[in-house]
Formats: structure tokens, sequence, C-alpha cells
């Protein structure tokens, strides 16, 4: 059945008062003729595409469209008289959009035109990556438990033969140096599953009192794949006799291997990361534990855009990052301050900064 393509908006989309609502809508909407030129834009669609809304009218569906999907369905959707969701997903400036288009009938029943709706779904998607990105987490916990099962049991065996066979062997007797290499590679192996272990549990509410200096050393060992798959070199600099601090380690050392990954993805290749312990006069009562990146070059790193969902007391705001909405709320329970800090030449530094008096216990989950 032929259409007249030269269909005017209608009278009651004219009128000021439906203008105003549909500006308001939080949603890019566009209202097409029969051949796909826009008859209405609203101003989220402008804002969208950073241009007026009166630049928009008259303008084909192709120029304005075509170009973000492999076909237009208007043509298909005039046919069926249905509403299509378009498939995939639109990426426009760090945004992603839904795509519906649906047609428009007039008082006869007739297709006169159809409307097309963007949907800002950049947070729900954020939002169904983290929630699959938990269950992935979730899943692992569990494998790890699993296989923690089921080599622990061998690793006892290697380890207490070892054990054995070296109090029954000379110092400097042939293979002494060998069984203790044995026996110190099964402990350390035991204590790297102890401590995925503790990266895949829940809070316990416990009160560990936290060396920081071995605390953060387990912390880098954790990532030392990373660091080195990223030629990324590591250090501790103390430049107080750290004290201790109380908290449940556990849940701790899961905030620290998420900012330290972070952290190691963002400075170059062959770059430096350096955590220095220090006292500040300005937060009495807490411990500075500063990030300072260095790339390759000798330049300073700057962490306030990577770390920018941290800045603030209470902690506030999204953190972006692998893992670092958790790492956030674990330091938020630690009672833990966090700031950007300007070290000159050194770049920008991520300081956090941890209570030394024995803290309120974290909460069970």
């Amino acid at each position: 059945m032929p259409h007249d393509s030269s269909v005017s908006v209608p009278q009651s989309l004219d009128s000021e008062f439906w203008r105003l609502v549909i500006d308001a809508i939080p949603d890019g909407i566009s209202v097409h003729s029969l051949d796909g030129r826009i008859l209405y834009a609203n101003r989220e669609l402008a804002d969208i595409y950073r241009k007026t809304e009166e630049s928009l009218i008259g303008l084909g569906c192709e120029d304005m469209f075509h170009s973000e999907v492999s076909s237009c369905p208007h043509g298909e959707i005039l046919q069926s008289g249905q509403s299509i969701r378009v498939d995939g997903n639109l990426e426009i400036e760090g945004k992603s959009y839904s795509v519906t288009v649906a047609p428009i009938f007039d008082e006869s029943g007739r297709t006169c035109g159809y409307v097309r709706v963007m949907g800002d779904i950049t947070e729900r998607q954020r939002a169904q990556e983290q929630l699959l990105r938990a269950e992935r987490f979730a899943t692992l916990g569990q494998m790890i438990s699993g296989i923690a099962h089921d080599v622990g049991t061998p690793l006892n065996i290697i380890s207490g033969y070892s054990e054995y066979l070296l109090m029954r062997t000379s110092p400097d007797a042939h293979g002494y140096k060998e069984l203790s290499t044995i026996l110190q590679q099964t402990r350390r192996i035991a204590e790297f599953i102890k401590q995925m272990l503790d990266l895949a549990r829940p809070a316990q509410g416990r009160a560990d009192a936290i060396g920081l200096k071995g605390f953060l050393a387990e912390s880098l060992n954790l990532i030392g794949h990373h660091l080195r798959r990223s030629e990324v070199e590591a250090v501790i600099t103390c430049d107080v006799n750290p004290p201790l601090i109380y908290g449940d380690a556990p849940r701790l050392r899961q905030a620290f291997f998420n900012l330290l990954l972070n952290a190691s993805q963002q400075v170059s290749r062959q770059g430096r990361l350096e955590l220095i312990v220090s006292e500040n006069s300005n937060r009495p009562g807490f411990v500075m534990i500063a990030l300072v990146g260095t790339e390759p070059d000798g330049r300073g790193h700057d962490f306030s855009q990577t770390f920018s969902g941290f800045m603030s007391s209470p902690l506030e705001g999204e953190a972006k990052g692998f893992g670092l909405s958790l790492a956030k709320k674990i330091l938020d329970e630690f009672g833990a301050e966090v700031y950007t800090k300007d070290m000159g030449d050194r770049g920008v530094a991520l300081a956090l900064y941890l209570p030394v008096t024995e803290a309120v216990r974290t909460p069970s989950e």
C-alpha cells in the first residue's frame, strides 16, 4: 500500500507542552517520516551527537545513523507494523546505547512514520559486567578451595618426607641442599595456596595485628606474575618503623591485591612502583602508604585519574577498574582515608592513610 512520505509533524507534537514532555525524557528520541527524514529530535538526542536540535531536522536516517548499524530496520518496521530493537549496542564517546525503532500510526491505522529511541545503558551494562565478574570470582573461589584440598595432601606428604630426610642428613652431605630447596618450595606453595584462599573468603570480622612491611611484601608477591609479565619493578621503602594496624588481614589483602594490580597495569612496561611507608604530622594516629609510579623515561606517573573514585573521605563515588569497587569498600570498612599526593617530579601518588589504633572490626558478610 503506497504511503505519503511528506507527512508533516502532527499538530499535537507541535505544541509546546508535548515538546517539553519529550525533551524531559532522558532517552534520545527522533521522529521520522516514511522516507526516513527526521521530523523532530529531542534535546537529549542532540546532546548525544553534539548538535543542535534544529540542525537535525530534515536529515535522512542514512545521514545520521547508518554508519552505526549494518542495516537500517525502518523498512521492515513500516511493513510489519511492529517495533524492533536493533541488534548490538551503540558506543558513542564512552557510553553505550540501546536502540529501539517503533512504527507510528495515523487515525486510520496506517503507518505514517516511525520513532527511534536511544536509551543510555552504560550503567546497566557496567553493573552486568560487575555481576559477571563477581560470579567468575565466586566460581574461582570454589575452584581454588577444591584445588587447595587436592593439592594440600600431596604437598604435606612431600614436605613431611623432605623434612624427615633432612633431619637424617648432615649439612655437608650430598643431597642436603636439594632437600632444603624441596622443603622450602613446598612450604612456599602451601603459603601461596593459603593466601589465595584468603582472597576468596568473605569477611570474617577478624582483628589481626598486621605488620605492614611483611604484609606489603606478601601483597607484592601475590601479583609477582603480573609484575614480571609487565616488566614492572616494585619496591617497598619504609621511612619509619611501621607500626601495627589492626583488622581482617585477608580482607585488607584483597584490597591491596586489587589496588596494586591496577597500578601495575597503569605504569608503562619497564616502569616502577614504589610503596613508601611514612608518618604524616597532619594525620596523627594514621600511617601513610604512598603508591608512587615512575615511567621508563623517569617521569612520575599521575595516579589521580586511575583512582579518581577513591578521592575523598569517607570514600564516595564509583571506582573504575578491575576490583577497585571492592577495594574501596574494604578500605572504607578499615576507616582508611585515601587522597592523591603531589610528589613534584615524581608525579601524583595515591596516598592511603590507615589507622594504627585498634580499629573496629570489619563486618561479617
